[in-house]
């Protein structure tokens, strides 16, 4: 009888069924037996996790007044393989035992109204988001890193194009039709992106930016420093040097322009001085806003403190744009879109950080980049 009272009583309050992968789910549970110890469950296809709470004295739990609102999903583990571009969630709630209320939400990876068109022209490989709305909007080229491919929907792309950037997700290796590996990438690849981008009817070409991770940050650092279309830049985990090609250990150069090597470092000789000046990124060139976001426990490189190199750079040619650093202690490599799972950034790579550290690295860092857009772009 009193699993059946719970029944009927204990409920879940959210108002809404459909987030974004990037936002907060208010999670509250009312008509509890006050001060009872309950298991909140969330499970996808393919992720799964649990919390424990205790209710209140009016029997309520409200996660949106813990210390981490969002731990349910960045603590998720795998079940499964698959990957959609919304997932459906059960949150169910245990109380003595017995599941006493239970919900479902849908958490999506762009807005239902952003039109997605796959791009295979000009020798260019890519995925255009075009947010909805009338007239021109802001655009942001977004590249990833040493896995080369297209960096997905539920990373930065959707999450942009779900607040009115035009985006191009761009792939630069890895793909049919591009390098196989990052090596002897011709940059006039990328110049080629912006024109196409530029001409686009729904974005001002006038406010263009670009956003990569990694390889990707480095890259989208070089590409603005020789293209002045480039408004302002996001280079999440970057170097400050241009690195050699991945991921062979060969050591031939990831870069060309006009057919010559872009000069550059041999990660087996990272602490060559005269390598390392001469590889080194000229951001003072830039003309644009510039946003760094490193972890301090990066274990694939030293981004926090390249990222610090690069803040010297511009602070010692007097920058005449905005630019800001930063950094995060207990994070690592794995920084980007928040509010998807942490763990396997320590588990399955030695990327550093924690997975509570990345979360709140991805969290603070993911609010901070849009509002750095929204002042510079």
């Amino acid at each position: 009888m009193f699993a059946l009272a719970l029944l009927a009583v204990a409920q879940f309050e959210i108002a809404q069924k459909s987030f974004l992968i990037d936002e907060v789910v208010p999670i509250v549970v009312s008509g509890l037996p006050p001060n009872s110890r309950v298991t909140i469950r969330a499970r996808s296809n393919d992720w799964a996790s649990s919390e424990d709470s205790v209710a209140d004295a009016n029997g309520v739990i409200d996660l949106t007044k813990s210390a981490d609102p969002m731990q349910l999903f960045w603590s998720a583990r795998r079940i499964a393989e698959e990957h959609a571009p919304a997932e459906t969630w059960t949150l169910s709630a245990e109380a003595s035992g017995n599941v006493v209320a239970t919900t479902t939400i849908q958490r999506r990876a762009a807005a239902a109204d952003v039109k997605v068109t796959p791009l295979r022209e000009r020798g260019l490989v890519g995925t255009f988001y075009q947010p909805p709305g009338e007239g021109k909007h802001p655009a942001i080229l977004v590249l990833g890193g040493s896995n080369g491919g297209l960096p997905p929907p539920n990373a930065a792309p959707g999450g942009l194009a779900s607040r009115g950037y035009a985006v191009l997700s761009l792939a630069y290796f890895g793909v049919e039709g591009l390098p196989p590996t990052l090596q002897f990438i011709p940059l006039e690849y990328f110049h080629a992106a912006l024109d196409w981008l530029a001409s686009q009817p729904s974005v001002d070409a006038s406010r263009i930016g670009v956003l990569g991770t990694s390889r990707g940050g480095e890259l989208a650092l070089l590409l603005a420093t020789i293209d002045p279309r480039i408004r302002c830049v996001i280079a999440y985990v970057p170097s400050s040097v241009a690195v050699s090609g991945c991921c062979d250990g060969r050591g031939e150069p990831a870069w060309i322009l006009g057919g010559h090597a872009i000069a550059y470092v041999n990660p087996r000789a990272r602490n060559n001085f005269i390598e390392r000046a001469r590889a080194a990124i000229p951001v003072e060139r830039i003309h644009g806003a510039i946003l760094l976001i490193s972890g301090r426990d990066d274990r694939v490189w030293p981004s926090s403190s390249m990222s610090q190199e690069i803040v010297t750079r511009l602070e010692h040619n007097h920058f005449a744009y905005p630019f800001k650093h930063l950094t995060y202690d207990h994070a690592g490599h794995a920084i980007g879109r928040p509010f998807t799972s942490t763990v396997e950034s320590i588990s399955a790579r030695p990327l550093g950080g924690t997975p509570e550290g990345n979360a709140h690295a991805r969290a603070d860092s993911w609010q901070q980049m849009l509002a750095f857009l929204k002042a510079n772009l």
